[in-house]
C-alpha cells in the first residue's frame, strides 16, 4: 500500500513539474528592442527607462532617439570594460553609490505623496502667477487659429474650402470640419485656447516665409507643395518676450505649487522616514 501511495505521489509530482515545465517553455519570450553584444534591452524595459526620463513611448522619433542613446551607452561601457578594467570598476561603484541617491528620492516620494494635498485653487494659482509673471516670459509666439493640412490630390476648390477656412460665415467652420474628417492629414482649431505657433505650424514647410510677417499680420493663407495643400489663418497672437495669458500656464503653475509642497514635506519629514527605514535593516560598520 505504501509502495503504492509513493508511486502515485512521484508520478503527481512528475505531471507537475512537466505542467510548469510546459507553462514555462509556452510563455512567449519578450521583444528584445536593442542590444549590445550579450546586453539586451528588452520593449517593457525601454518603455519604463523612456517614461522615467521624460521620453514619449509612442513618439516614433523620441523612440528612436531612446534606442539610439541607449546602444550608444551600452557600447561605452563595453569598450571601458574591455580597455581599462579598473577605470570600469570605478564607474560601477559611482553607478551603485547613486543607486542609493535615487532610492531616496523615489521612497520619499511615494512615502509623503498621501500627505500632499494636491489640490490647487484659483486663487493659489492667481496668486503665484502675479508673483512670478517674468518666470513664464515667451520664447515663440502664442496663437489662435485654423490650420488645414490635405493631400495635393484632394479637391477642395469644390468644397469652397479656400473661401470657407477664412471663417467669414458662420457656417464656414462646420464646413472646413466636415470636410477635415473627410480628406485631412492634420486639422487644428480651437479660438479658445493658446497654441506655441511651431506646435501649431511644425508640419508646415514655412522656411520660405517670414514667420514674423505670417503671426503679426494675422495671415490667411494657403499654398501647395509636391505632396500637400496647407491652409494657415491665424485670429490672434501674443508677442515673443510677452507674459502669457495665466489660462495657458495654469497646469504649469499648479504643478509648481504641488512641487514646492512636496519639497517642504521631505524637508520636514525627510530625515524621520530615512532613520525608520534604517532601523528596519541591519547595518554594521567594519572598522
Amino acid at each position: 500500500m505504501g509502495s503504492k501511495r509513493y508511486k502515485l505521489t512521484l508520478q503527481a509530482g512528475l505531471w507537475a513539474s512537466l505542467f510548469c515545465f510546459v507553462l514555462i517553455s509556452c510563455k512567449p519570450k519578450e521583444k528584445v528592442v536593442a542590444s549590445v553584444d550579450d546586453t539586451e534591452l528588452t520593449e517593457s524595459d525601454a518603455w519604463v527607462l523612456m517614461r522615467h526620463l521624460g521620453y514619449d513611448p509612442n513618439n516614433t522619433a523620441e523612440y528612436d532617439a531612446f534606442l539610439k542613446e541607449w546602444c550608444e551607452n551600452e557600447a561605452l561601457k563595453k569598450e571601458l570594460e574591455s580597455t581599462d578594467p579598473e577605470l570600469y570598476r570605478l564607474v560601477n561603484l559611482r553607478a551603485n553609490a547613486f543607486e542609493g541617491e535615487l532610492a531616496k528620492f523615489y521612497l520619499e516620494e511615494e512615502s509623503l505623496k498621501a500627505k500632499l494635498d494636491t489640490t490647487v485653487s484659483k486663487e493659489q494659482m492667481k496668486a503665484y502667477y502675479d508673483k512670478h509673471k517674468e518666470e513664464f516670459l515667451l520664447s515663440d509666439y502664442l496663437v489662435k487659429g485654423l490650420y488645414l493640412k490635405v493631400p495635393k490630390s484632394a479637391d477642395y476648390k469644390t468644397f469652397n474650402i479656400d473661401q470657407a477656412y477664412l471663417l467669414k460665415n458662420d457656417k464656414d467652420l462646420s464646413d472646413v470640419n466636415s470636410y477635415a474628417k473627410l480628406y485631412a492629414e492634420n486639422f487644428y482649431f480651437n479660438d479658445s485656447s493658446w497654441i506655441y505657433f511651431t506646435e501649431l505650424s511644425k508640419d508646415i514647410p514655412l522656411t520660405k516665409y517670414n514667420v514674423d510677417n505670417i503671426v503679426l499680420n494675422r495671415s490667411k493663407t494657403y499654398f501647395t507643395d509636391e505632396e500637400f495643400t496647407y491652409f494657415l489663418n491665424i485670429l490672434d497672437y501674443t508677442l515673443k518676450d510677452d507674459i502669457p495669458p495665466m489660462e495657458f500656464v495654469s497646469e504649469q503653475i499648479k504643478e509648481i505649487i504641488v512641487l514646492n509642497r512636496l519639497q517642504q514635506l521631505k524637508e520636514q519629514h525627510g530625515s524621520t522616514l530615512i532613520q525608520k527605514i534604517k532601523d528596519k535593516h541591519e547595518i554594521s560598520i567594519h572598522k
